[in-house]
């Protein structure tokens, strides 16, 4: 379990990565929110927990996924701050593989995790974000060494809390 899973920053699954043979993944990728009726209001994200489910059911009623009919593929929304309740967009092939050239460069989806923590950051603690930008190297090189050393048993804990969370739902 990495940080993106603890975090539900990246509560989605992603359809390059979905094992089409699981009937769980099989479409669950495409499982991330219900169209609204109301295009003001924006679309209904559905809770990650409720994808592979909905995905199995759909897969036992005989839904199969065609990539040669596909029309439209999904990119994450604006809004990571907002975890899985960041509805990704709906685009079409060309905006889709703009997206994927631009993150599939190590450094450029590096600069992108980057981003996304700093606009995480930013919604909880904007000033925060202004003093890690203010910092020297010397400095962040600091703070990264005593942050390394937190992080397992943050990680740990974190771990702990989602077990408890998923036995709620059980």
């Amino acid at each position: 379990m990495d940080i993106r899973e603890l975090t539900g920053l990246s509560a989605s699954l992603q359809q390059a990565a979905a094992d089409m043979s699981d009937p769980r993944q099989h479409v669950a990728w495409a499982l991330q929110f219900f169209p609204s009726p109301n295009p003001q209001m924006g679309n209904v994200p559905i809770h990650p927990t409720a994808r592979p489910g909905m995905s199995e059911m759909l897969h036992a009623f005989g839904f199969r996924h065609d990539p040669e009919l596909q029309t439209k593929w999904l990119v994450p929304g604006d809004h990571p701050e907002a975890g899985y309740l960041n509805v990704p967009k709906l685009v079409d092939r060309a905006e889709y593989d703009e997206y994927m050239a631009a993150h599939a460069d190590p450094e450029a989806a590096a600069e992108a995790w980057r981003d996304t923590a700093e606009k995480l950051l930013g919604s909880l603690d904007p000033k925060m974000v202004k003093r890690i930008r203010n910092m020297t190297p010397e400095e962040r090189s600091a703070a990264a060494a005593i942050q390394r050393e937190q992080l397992p048993a943050a990680f740990d804990r974190l771990a702990e809390l989602k077990k408890q969370m998923d036995g709620d739902q059980q």
